[in-house]
Parts: C-alpha cells; sequence; structure tokens
C-alpha cells in the first residue's frame, strides 16, 4: 500500500482541528498568502492544447526559472511543462526505471520525503547517501563517486536549495558531480523548485553550461511563485530523454493544464513576482541562535532543519500548544531523528505567533 503524503497529511490534520474550532499550525508547511487576479480570459478553456507546454509559457520558464543555465545547441535539448514537478520527476524516475530489471536511484539527504515515494512507484529501489550538519551538509565528491559506483546507481537525485535544509550547492560543486554522474553513466536529476528563493548573490552571479546528457533539470512554478493550486512543474534534458518523459506524461496527465498556463502566461507580470522572505528567516534563525539551538543557516528555499534540544519536551509541549511539525527521521535517514522541518515561508503573525509559544514555553 502506497503511504500519503507525509507533508500533505499534516496539513489535513491541522485542517481537520481547525474545523473543529481547535488552535493548530504547522511549523513544516508553508502558509501563502491568497492571490487573486481580477479580468482574466477564460476563452477556450476547454481546450487541449500542445501537448508538451505552450511554447509561450515554455519561454517563461527559461526566462525565469532556468535563467541560471546557458543552453547551448538548443536543437538537441529541449524544455516540457508537466503538471506539477511531481508529475515531473515521476515521468522521469519511471523512464529510466523502464530500462532494466533492477535500478538503484540514490537521493541526498536530507530529502523531500517525495523523492522515496516515486522512485519506489516507478519501480527502482531508493538507496541514501547521508549529509550531516556537523561537516554544513557538505558533498565529498570522492565519497558520493565512491557511492555511486557501489550502488551502481542509475540516478542520482538532488534537490539545490535543499529541502529542508536550505543547503545550496554551487557551481564548482554541482559540476563535479555532473563529471563524476557522466563517468559513471549515471543520471544527475537537479530539483532547482526553489531556485527563485536564494540569499546569497554569489550562488546566482555566475550562470552554468547545460550540455551534459546526463543532467535532467526539474523545476517548479508552483513552489517558486507560490502558485501551488495551478500544478505546473517544467523538465530541461536532451530531446531524446524529453520525448520519452513527454510520452508518458501525455499517457497518464494528457496535456499540461490549459487554464493553469494560460493564466501564468498572460498574467506572468502579477504572478511571477517572489517576495523578499530574507527578513522572516532572520526572525526565526535569532530566535533558534539565541536559545543555543544548532541549525544551518539557509542559503535558500523557505525551510530551516534545526536541531530539537529536548525531543521528550518538545515532542510533548508543542503538541499541547497546537504546534505541529515533520519529524527529521522523515527526510531520508534516522540520523535526521533529533531534527525537524520549520518553514518561514509564512505571514509575519504566524510566525510572531508560534515564536511567542515557543519562547514562552521553552519549545525549541
Amino acid at each position: 500500500m502506497f503511504r500519503k503524503s507525509i507533508t500533505l497529511s499534516l496539513q489535513d490534520e491541522i485542517n481537520f482541528l481547525k474545523k473543529r474550532k481547535k488552535f493548530a499550525i504547522s511549523l513544516s508547511n508553508p502558509s501563502f498568502e491568497k492571490k487573486n487576479l481580477r479580468n482574466f480570459n477564460l476563452e477556450n478553456f476547454n481546450v487541449q492544447k500542445s501537448l508538451s507546454g505552450e511554447e509561450k509559457l515554455i519561454e517563461l520558464a527559461k526566462k525565469n526559472l532556468l535563467r541560471q543555465w546557458i543552453i547551448k545547441k538548443p536543437k538537441e535539448n529541449d524544455i516540457i511543462i508537466t503538471n506539477g514537478a511531481k508529475a515531473a520527476l515521476y515521468c522521469v524516475f519511471k523512464v529510466i526505471a523502464n530500462r532494466q530489471k533492477k535500478n538503484n536511484f540514490g537521493i541526498v539527504n536530507p530529502n523531500w520525503p517525495t523523492y522515496i515515494d516515486l522512485i519506489k512507484i516507478s519501480g527502482a529501489i531508493p538507496v541514501f547517501f547521508n549529509t550531516k550538519i556537523e561537516n554544513k551538509y557538505e558533498i565529498n565528491i570522492a565519497t558520493l563517486e565512491k557511492f555511486i559506483k557501489q550502488k551502481k546507481l542509475r540516478i542520482l537525485v538532488i534537490s539545490n536549495p535543499n529541502n529542508p535544509s536550505g543547503k545550496i550547492y554551487n557551481h564548482q560543486i554541482i559540476k563535479k558531480i555532473i563529471n563524476i554522474c557522466e563517468k559513471n553513466r549515471c543520471y544527475l536529476v537537479l530539483d532547482e523548485s526553489f531556485s527563485s528563493h536564494v540569499f546569497e548573490k554569489k550562488f546566482t552571479q555566475n550562470k552554468k553550461d547545460y550540455k551534459s546528457k546526463y543532467l535532467i533539470i526539474i523545476n517548479s512554478f508552483s513552489k517558486n511563485y507560490h502558485l501551488q493550486g495551478l500544478r505546473l512543474g517544467v523538465v530541461l534534458a536532451k530531446k531524446k530523454l524529453v520525448e520519452e518523459f513527454s510520452n508518458l506524461h501525455i499517457a497518464i496527465n494528457g496535456a499540461p493544464n490549459n487554464i493553469s498556463q494560460n493564466l501564468i502566461i498572460n498574467h506572468n507580470k502579477a504572478l511571477l513576482k517572489t517576495k523578499d522572505i530574507k527578513n522572516k528567516m532572520k526572525f526565526v534563525t535569532d530566535f533558534l541562535f539565541s536559545k543555543g539551538v544548532d541549525f544551518y543557516k539557509p542559503e535558500g528555499s523557505f525551510y530551516i532543519f534545526p536541531k530539537i534540544l529536548n525531543k521528550k519536551n518538545f515532542k510533548n509541549l508543542s503538541k499541547k500548544y497546537g504546534l505541529f511539525y515533520i519529524g527529521g527521521e522523515n527526510f531520508g535517514s534516522k540520523i535526521y531523528k533529533d531534527h525537524y522541518r520549520f518553514c518561514f515561508e509564512k505571514n509575519i503573525n504566524e510566525l510572531k505567533k508560534i515564536i511567542q509559544i515557543m519562547n514562552k514555553n521553552k519549545i525549541y
């Protein structure tokens, strides 16, 4: 039996409690401001258009989501729009898994739990490469190459910026990882779904060449621009691979949602905006630092992955005072069992309320 989404299950629990007039807030999930559009055109909303995505939206993806990549030899590369990043990832995993009977797909930990679910659904086996807070979640290249060889990996998945730690791997590290993946005929699936949430300029100053046939890039309008309800993801890969991904996506989804695509195309100036959330991040990290909590200061995304000072107190008191969270053991390994995911992309008043409760009741 497939498990229910860990992150969405938490939100379901909170919504259930709120309906019964109980106080409940998620520490781990975002709470986005509602967006309203006026005078939008729904003409031809019922028509299924380009099976791989509207050309105008693909151009917006290049300009916004993939702006850090120099796409050389465009005739050899291709981009498709999918119904969310999850659909994109599933199509990538399933196509690669379908090529041979046994497949090990590696994930760099800590990781978004959905990777594990999608890899299993695709018929492959998830195996894990752990990074640790004491090493600033750095990837040792020699150790990683040994891991790829020993596990005979077909795919290596890295989220960059990382969900949940906020770690960003710079261009030099990614280039080295691409090289060892090429050498070992292992596809690197680089999930950049939080690429618009980067807090340090050094990570966006230099553009990167897209040229490796073993590099597959995933991105998301939904996550980057707080448009989860529109469900639009992006895949960049070599043309032959993209054709296979697209064929599978069409088989299970049909064309990407026409209404969602047109909303972004026609209202891109209003919708494709990223608010500066650095002050919210600082508000939370200042509090955690003042309490002596060990954490890696995020360089991107809208998450922090703090270490719990008193796990028994944290577990009992957080629930007592209406704070619900996703424990670190859900992010790929039991070595993170003393961590939890903290999301700082929330209404500032909600964020202040959370910190007030944590401070007053020593929940950290």
